[in-house]
């Protein structure tokens, strides 16, 4: 019997901020945030100790764009 593609299990990423395995999260650009660390983030203030923790892992995650080689082959068409 074929499964529901609604009821696959979502695959098992690791996080970019926590470095643990998760399944649940968001995608910015090519990397993975878990849940936990997305609320975790979004509920931290400038003047929380963890504020520049997060904003060095998303420096991190501009310049691993940066520094990667252009795609120039140009967009696909079907």
């Amino acid at each position: 019997m074929l499964e529901d593609p609604q009821e696959q299990e979502a695959p098992v990423q690791v996080c970019m901020i926590c470095e643990q395995a998760g399944k649940e999260g968001i995608h910015i650009l090519s990397q993975f945030i878990c849940l936990e660390c997305e609320r975790e983030i979004v509920n931290t203030g400038v003047d929380d100790d963890l504020y520049d923790y997060f904003v060095e892992r998303m420096r991190a995650l501009w310049r691993d764009l940066a520094n990667r080689e252009p795609d120039l082959s140009g967009p696909t068409y079907s």
